[in-house]
């Protein structure tokens, strides 16, 4: 085999013999590389080809190629199929994510950000850590009022790290930040759009102290990795020169996802080889509230005049009638790159879409339906409910517990293992039986939620004298000699606690609720205005309306310690709940897609609808064989319409109702009936 007039080693041969002829020619090919790969078109396989190409035909060094990913996993993907391809002694020692490799670069010159060797690298919490100290050192009176919130709440403080980490992704110094604030107050004000430019102001010298402390503690954080490499190598030739001429190649992955200061660097490394050779998708770039910037990859012809372009649009994973209603769905968004999708796998099943009056309905309807595949032989894990943001997932969970589906949220923890629904289970826990000791762990989880000022050494008081009493740790709470206000408040604690038997005549929601109130738990909430607050008062509220279909308490507890474990057991086969942003990579035989309605997917304060419509692109494409898309007409308590996304899959390649049943005729005395004398035999 040959290429040109260049030979074909035979293990090369092998490996580019396994590509199509769109997969091999942008493998082979040499310079600026772009590889548009579709959903499930072997974008890996096309990459580790490239490398391969470059190893064997070219001669190029392995510890010369740099090879860039975004998350680790993907970089052991990359190494074990590199290593199955080329032999362990192919082993890229420049494989790895953005953070890892600058850190690398760092460490070795770690001057050009004036820090020592051996500088510690401070993660997102801590970083936030730093910057909630210096928030709170300044008076609130100094503090720009925020457009939500109140002057240094946990909103404010989020927001000014995030900030100050989008400067360090724009390259944007402590120096430098007065300049570049003001010309983008500057062009926003001309723009007539709204800019807080108080806030923004603020953030300048906020900045600076930040940066002062970290270089105190000799600490990089994660923008710090790449920034000042990045800026060395802009500004200092004989940096740059040391740093370009390590690599023969530049391969990088996921292009569609990079921010400025993660493409420059990469460009500046590719820079004097002028190999560099990007895979991504503009269909799928659904980070830009990361800062991504899909711009990049839309305009690298531009950028690099003679790149090459290569467009990979078979699809190996998914029936047509998925992918004509992926491409229908995508083709709305009108900066896309135009490719389209196709397979060689045959028609398939059309989109099922149902509407159902309720979200109970629809997640009951859903676990049937996966129980009655499963009785039909598919497996567990081959099954996914892939929905758009995680507070969906507890009215699922709980269908699938009914249903008896083994199942695992991925990426949450599952509904009863939220905290404030542990904290508020433990309140009932320890209202209905404050006297016995079995109510102990739930008293220390929640006698100080919120702050009563017990602390250990209180909590050791009260332990010692229930343990040399023979009482509850409750009972011993009030004989016990605390700090006057500790002691009054647990007082007080105890005594909602005591009263709440003599609310037998309420339901178990209303006894939960008033529970909640009465302790304070909802209002430390309240003063808490984070988006994980915002989302424990919603799981309260889930919760609450869950207990009312129980009659006691040790019910409703043994119904949550049920879901808790035997479902999502780790290590088993399971149905996957995922949102559609970790859903991006995966692939399943059958997807359902709950949820698809304008209030939800795409949501009423949608700031990025073209955004929200690769989203519903990339969850289509994780199907293989089936997908599934259901609404409601009501859900939370408010009234609903489909999806504008529903009504843009072509009526030939989507249906109203269930597949099965439309082929149930002509399956008389087949499988399907065994499949459900199976599914009565499971109670489902």
């Amino acid at each position: 085999m040959t290429s040109g007039d260049l030979s074909v080693p035979h293990a090369l041969a092998s490996i580019l013999n396994d590509l199509t002829v769109q997969q091999r020619s942008a493998a082979m090919a040499l310079g600026r590389v772009l590889v548009l790969a579709g959903a499930g078109t072997g974008k890996t396989k096309t990459l580790t080809a490239g490398v391969a190409t470059r190893i064997e035909l070219h001669g190029m060094v392995p510890g010369q190629i740099l090879c860039v990913t975004f998350t680790n996993r993907a970089a052991q993907e990359m190494r074990r199929r590199i290593a199955s391809v080329l032999g362990p002694h192919s082993v890229l020692p420049w494989l790895g994510t953005f953070h890892a490799l600058a850190s690398r670069q760092l460490r070795a010159e770690p001057e050009v950000a004036q820090l020592r060797s051996g500088f510690d690298i401070r993660d997102a919490d801590d970083s936030l850590a730093i910057i909630r100290r210096l928030i709170r050192a300044v008076p609130k009176a100094q503090l720009p009022d925020p457009q939500e919130g109140a002057p240094g709440d946990a909103r404010q403080i989020r927001k000014m790290a995030e900030r100050i980490s989008r400067l360090k992704e724009n390259l944007v110094t402590p120096e430098t930040a007065a300049a570049h604030v003001e010309a983008m107050i500057r062009t926003r004000q001309s723009a007539n759009r709204f800019v807080d430019h108080d806030s923004w102001r603020f953030v300048i010298g906020l900045y600076a102290r930040y940066q002062a402390v970290l270089r105190d503690q000799n600490a990089a954080d994660f923008g710090d990795l790449l920034m000042w490499p990045t800026l060395a190598m802009l500004h200092d030739p004989s940096y740059h020169r040391r740093w370009t001429g390590r690599f023969t190649a530049v391969m990088a992955d996921e292009f569609q996802d990079v921010n400025h200061a993660q493409h420059l660097w990469r460009a500046l490394l590719s820079k004097k080889s002028g190999e560099l050779f990007c895979v991504g998708d503009d269909s799928q770039s659904i980070y830009s509230w990361r800062g991504a910037k899909v711009g990049f990859l839309r305009n690298f012809s531009t950028e690099f005049p003679g790149a090459k372009i290569f467009k990979l649009e078979e699809n190996f994973r998914s029936t047509s009638h998925i992918l004509d209603a992926a491409n229908a769905v995508i083709s709305y968004d009108p900066s896309r790159i135009e490719k389209s999708l196709f397979t060689r796998r045959g028609e398939g099943m059309p989109i099922e879409v149902l509407g159902f009056s309720y979200a109970t309905e629809e997640a009951a309807a859903i676990a049937r339906e996966i129980g009655r595949r499963a009785a039909a032989g598919t497996a567990w894990h081959d099954m996914a409910v892939i929905y758009r943001q995680n507070r969906l997932s507890r009215v699922l969970e709980e269908a699938l517990l009914h249903a008896h589906v083994p199942h695992e949220i991925v990426g949450d923890v599952g509904f009863y293992q939220r905290m404030a629904v542990k904290d508020a289970l433990a309140l009932l826990t320890l209202s209905a039986c404050p006297d016995e000791s079995q109510s102990d762990e739930a008293f220390r989880r929640v006698a100080n939620r919120p702050v009563r000022g017990l602390g250990a050494k209180g909590l050791g008081m009260i332990e010692a004298k229930a343990r040399d009493s023979g009482l509850s740790l409750c009972a011993a709470a009030t004989r016990v000699r605390l700090p006057l206000k500790c002691g009054r408040a647990l007082d007080s604690f105890v005594q909602i606690v005591r009263r709440t038997a003599s609310r037998g005549s309420e339901t178990l929601g209303q006894r939960l609720n008033w529970l909640l109130e009465e302790t304070g738990y909802l209002d430390m909430l309240r003063a808490d205005d984070t988006d994980d607050a915002v989302s424990q008062r919603e799981n309260l509220a889930e919760l609450v309306a869950l207990a009312d279909g129980f009659q006691r308490v040790e019910h409703l507890m043994e119904h949550a310690a049920l879901a808790s474990v035997a479902p999502g057991e780790k290590g088993k086969d399971r149905v996957q709940l995922i949102t559609m942003h970790r859903a991006k990579g995966l692939e399943f035989r059958h997807v359902f897609l709950p949820a698809w309605e304008e209030a939800v997917f795409p949501g009423g304060m949608v700031r990025n609808l073209d955004e929200e419509r690769r989203l519903a692109y990339v969850a289509l494409t994780r199907a293989m064989e089936q997908a599934t898309i259901t609404f409601c007409d009501y859900r939370q308590g408010g009234s609903s319409a489909p999806s504008r996304f529903i009504d843009d899959i072509p009526l030939q390649n989507r249906i109203t109702g269930w597949n099965h049943v439309r082929h149930e005729p002509r399956q008389t005395g087949g499988r399907w009936m065994q499949a459900g004398r199976a599914l009565d035999a499971q109670g489902l």
